[in-house]
């Protein structure tokens, strides 16, 4: 992997140290390019001609077919949305709930799995059982208290792969085993994971999965993607629809649903210009390999684990080196409040990370353009604040 030539194509990189993917990710230029070009071409012909319709097809499906890959998973179990929480939604508000179901989830999820779960539970009665997790658990103790957690009523886990508030890497296929195992199902927060780590909805056996563009993609915001296993989709209702529901033609006198296309879940159009841009952004991702972004993103948060612990008056919240490990470093440092410490590093250093609340500190994400310099600079303003 070329990191400089990689870094060359990203020009929000020249001007600051950019270590906040995990909230939004800079874009190549040629991502920002395939959105202005087709704007521009939206602009300078009529929006209904037929090269912008055709064209708007292309993409479309070209997107789908990159989500695909990205994910291993068929075309017809996809489906474009606006982000990672609508995908969410769709499922949330599509399944059909009974009074007494329970959905099990964790505690250091984030508010986009928590809002939704509560709202289903409050809406249709159902239960909503909360894992009380600390990020330094080890899978197997996870794999324990989700087990203890379920009960024949358990409908769904509902978790983030990766969990945003210190990198923790769930154990998800053992999670979807223990599921399914038990007669329910899982949904996963892809929101830490598409363009991070690598990906397989077949091989890991998962029922839902909501993806984003903006993040580790190097997309733009408002664009994403849902998966639905095949053998499930009919059983997932949309909470609002439109044409691409119904079977063609579609008149007062000739209303078929078919229930069976992900495209039901589309209540009118989307914006081709960022759907554009997400295929683009997968053309910049796919000749570096996922698998070589993951390896690449380990090591850098293994070398600013083992700077941050070095020191004093420095807390590591993120797990331990191994599979539970991920790009995302989250520590707290001992009497700095977590918004005034990331604030403090923009100041001195030009460094850009977050602040998190739960558990209270301040987040690091590494991705593959992130050199070991950078990683040095962090450790460094870190040590001389703490």
């Amino acid at each position: 992997m070329d990191v400089a030539q990689l870094r060359s194509q990203i020009p929000a990189l020249a001007n600051q140290v950019w270590m906040n993917t995990g909230w939004s990710g800079p874009s190549p230029l040629s991502v920002v390019e395939a959105i202005k070009n087709r704007i521009d071409m939206e602009a300078m012909e009529p929006p209904a001609s037929m090269r912008v319709i055709e064209t708007a097809r292309e993409i479309r499906g070209q997107a789908l077919q990159a989500v695909g890959r990205l994910m291993n998973a068929s075309e017809e179990e996809l489906v474009m949305t606006r982000n990672t929480t609508e995908g969410l939604n769709i499922v949330m508000s599509g399944l059909d709930w009974q009074p007494g179901d329970e959905i099990v989830t964790c505690s250091l999820e984030h508010p986009s799995v928590l809002a939704p779960a509560w709202m289903i539970g409050l809406r249709y009665r159902v239960g909503v059982r909360i894992v009380a997790l600390d990020p330094h658990d080890p899978a197997d103790v996870i794999l324990e208290k989700f087990q203890a957690a379920m009960t024949p009523r358990t409908r769904l886990i509902f978790i983030s792969h990766i969990q945003y508030s210190t990198g923790m890497r769930m154990p998800a296929p053992e999670l979807a085993r223990m599921a399914h195992e038990n007669g329910a199902e899982i949904l996963l927060d892809g929101a830490q994971t598409a363009g991070h780590i690598a990906l397989d909805m077949v091989a890991d056996d998962y029922d839902y999965y909501s993806i984003p563009g903006q993040k580790w993609m190097l997309g733009f915001e408002g664009v994403g993607a849902l998966y639905i296993r095949r053998e499930l989709l009919t059983a997932v209702h949309p909470a609002h629809t439109g044409g691409r529901h119904m079977e063609s033609p579609v008149t007062p006198n000739h209303i078929v649903p078919n229930p069976a296309t992900m495209d039901k879940f589309l209540g009118g159009s989307g914006s081709i210009p960022l759907q554009a841009a997400f295929l683009e952004a997968t053309r910049f991702i796919e000749p570096i390999g996922v698998g070589n972004i993951e390896a690449r993103n380990l090591q850098l948060a293994s070398r600013l684990k083992a700077q941050l612990r070095e020191s004093p008056h420095v807390t590591v919240l993120s797990p331990e080196d191994g599979p539970l490990a991920s790009g995302l470093v989250s520590f707290s440092v001992e009497g700095w409040e977590p918004d005034a410490l990331d604030d403090q590093l923009w100041e001195n250093n030009r460094i850009v990370v977050r602040h998190i609340e739960h558990p209270e500190g301040v987040r690091a994400s590494l991705h593959f353009f992130n050199t070991e310099e950078e990683v040095d600079q962090l450790a460094a303003a870190v040590r001389n604040l703490a």
